[in-house]
């Protein structure tokens, strides 16, 4: 059975309709005075909020929240990709913790119940591969958008993540990282810069470490910093849905 409720936003009447099979629940909602059209079906704490409104005024209402920190930059990844949160942020350490904290609070499941290893095989994705067929070996394409997918799950289980024995998971967590690192045709330059810098500050980091992450740097010019915010591989694609990260 639906149920249908009108909202008015900016003086405008829609219809909002939800029925009980619904896996896509787009919900009109108000955050911090801006106007949203939102798949709460995606995110728990919105969906359990527009649910709660509907209750307590079943003949509807606007629904209206207060701020949510980076909310922009999270309904992009969400409905982009989780890489096109490095495009929608600075090289900021502490805007991406502030993103992540805000992905905690909505309730979104951004890991996916992958821990380090799956993250890492994820990151490996962006490799050529080599099948055989007919006595002849074929390359076959990476995966790039799954590898920069990976790499704001990496970013995520350093910043606000819960490792099971930080110990043993440091080495591995340093090995993924190193791996974004020196895989600037894969990850760009906001990508690797940002996911270093959470290591560093999350992680006791070696002078060892440090020189290894150190020798990646030497391909970094002023000339790929700019290209890593004014050019896509993908030209046909618009901004927030290439995969230029």
């Amino acid at each position: 059975m639906s149920e249908d409720s009108a909202l008015p936003v900016n003086g405008t009447v829609y219809q909002q309709s939800h029925t009980a099979t619904d896996t896509i629940q787009h919900s009109l909602i108000t955050i911090g005075g801006t106007n949203y059209d939102i798949d709460v079906s995606q995110i728990p704490y919105l969906s359990s909020f527009v649910n709660f409104q509907d209750k307590a005024s079943p003949q509807g209402t606007e629904l209206v929240h207060g701020h949510i920190p980076l909310i922009d930059g999270a309904l992009v990844g969400i409905r982009s990709g989780y890489r096109q949160c490095f495009r929608a942020l600075p090289p900021d350490i502490h805007q991406h913790q502030m993103l992540c904290e805000t992905y905690d609070f909505l309730g979104v499941d951004v890991l996916a119940g992958q821990y380090i290893d799956e993250i890492f095989a994820d990151l490996k994705a962006c490799k050529i591969d080599y099948e055989l067929e007919y006595k002849r070996y074929l390359a076959i394409k990476g995966n790039k958008s799954k590898a920069r997918d990976a790499a704001f799950k990496l970013l995520y289980l350093i910043l606000v993540g819960e490792f099971r024995d930080e110990n043993m998971d440091c080495m591995k967590v340093f090995n993924a990282v190193l791996f974004v690192v020196s895989h600037s045709a894969t990850f760009k330059w906001k990508t690797r810069t940002v996911i270093r810098a959470a290591y560093q500050e999350r992680f006791v980091v070696t002078l060892k470490q440090i020189a290894r992450l150190d020798e990646w740097l030497k391909g970094d010019t002023e000339d790929e910093v700019e290209a890593d915010v004014t050019t896509t591989d993908e030209s046909s694609d618009e901004y927030y849905n290439s995969d230029y990260s």
